[in-house]
């Protein structure tokens, strides 16, 4: 019995740290890129911040070919790469052929990606709540401890396994019934203080000192409401994060009372650290993880015959950003074009 991590970036390099330092579970490997995996090779895994350790002598590859017999056919993969690579990483989990699979990927739409390949009950949806950023190929930082939720894909799905290695690994872990409930409350944290800083390239508190882009994250937020509504999925409270009771306050309370409490959760709760999708774009990576929270709410609303013009427009201007298809100069620091392309005129003209 053993367990195989599937991707190499913050969230694999955290589980990985915290499971090679586990007692009582099965052995762990770390299959990622090859050049990852011959820089943690060369180097050991240092992690900063809350739980700061440094890790020698950990079993890493670059293919599944190169994983020693223990890791051939193992009881558990855990996948954490990002959500535009769920197809690619496919072949290589068909030959990696695990009893189960775990993910803990942001967005949705992975489960069902890969329920379709492997079938629904050899699928656990994972959700992570820790905040962690890489500084270095072999190098990461813990900002803000979290926790792990999972959930069952499939009526037979086990998630027994996953509960007990997170568990032993320090994660506080929790378990729901559905795991739409369970990602698509993530997906409202996610989307928060995102795509806006990043179409506009500002920090998250300069985003949340502007009403107009507040109301704009306010709309966001309760077109994927109302998605869930259709879908009878309600939001859940996730570990140290308040899911279900910020959904709740975004969707009735007044500007007035909400608007500080977002500033503070919101922009206060980041420390300073810019949002992953601004990071993409200012990497220049021509896909992003917007496809799958702006593009998945806007997909599903159509699909149940709802409007959804702020997520649409979102995802239209940092998708064709990404892609090269607008210039990025056109919106960065415009939030009037900004609002405008996601229906908002009227905002756009509010100055109190």
């Amino acid at each position: 019995m053993s367990i195989v991590i599937v991707g190499g970036g913050a969230i694999g390099l955290l589980v990985l740290s915290r499971l090679a330092q586990a007692a009582n579970i099965p052995p762990v490997a770390l299959l990622t890129r090859p050049n990852g995996a011959a820089a943690l090779r060369a180097n050991p895994l240092a992690v900063s911040g809350i739980g700061a350790c440094e890790l020698a002598n950990l079993t890493v590859s670059g293919a599944v070919a190169e994983l020693p017999p223990t890791f051939q056919s193992p009881a558990l993969a855990i996948l954490c790469v990002k959500g535009y690579d769920t197809a690619g990483a496919i072949p290589a989990l068909r030959a990696l052929n695990p009893a189960a699979i775990l993910t803990l990927q942001n967005g949705i739409g992975n489960e069902e990606t890969l329920a379709a390949a492997f079938g629904a009950d050899r699928i656990v949806s994972g959700t992570i709540t820790t905040s962690v950023d890489v500084t270095g190929p072999t190098t990461i930082t813990v900002t803000k401890e979290g926790g792990i939720g999972l959930a069952p894909v499939g009526a037979a799905s086990d998630l027994t396994l996953a509960e007990t290695v997170l568990s032993a690994g320090g994660f506080t872990v929790r378990r729901y019934a559905d795991y739409r409930a369970m990602k698509w409350s993530k997906a409202l944290l996610n989307m928060l203080g995102n795509a806006t800083a990043a179409i506009l390239g500002w920090p998250v508190d300069q985003v949340y000192a502007d009403r107009r882009l507040i109301a704009l994250e306010r709309a966001a937020v309760r077109e994927a409401l109302a998605v869930m509504r259709a879908m009878r999925v309600k939001p859940v409270n996730l570990p140290r994060y308040p899911a279900a009771l910020l959904a709740f306050g975004i969707r009735w309370l007044p500007p007035a009372l909400l608007d500080p409490i977002l500033r503070q959760r919101v922009a206060g709760g980041r420390g300073g650290k810019d949002p992953s999708l601004l990071r993409d774009l200012r990497a220049g990576r021509p896909r992003s993880e917007g496809e799958f929270l702006y593009g998945a709410v806007a997909a599903t609303a159509a699909a149940h015959g709802l409007a959804a013009p702020v997520n649409a427009g979102l995802w239209r201007v940092l998708g064709g950003i990404a892609r090269g298809e607008l210039a990025w100069d056109d919106y960065r620091g415009q939030p009037e074009r900004l609002l405008a392309a996601c229906n908002l005129i009227p905002l756009a003209h509010r100055r109190d």
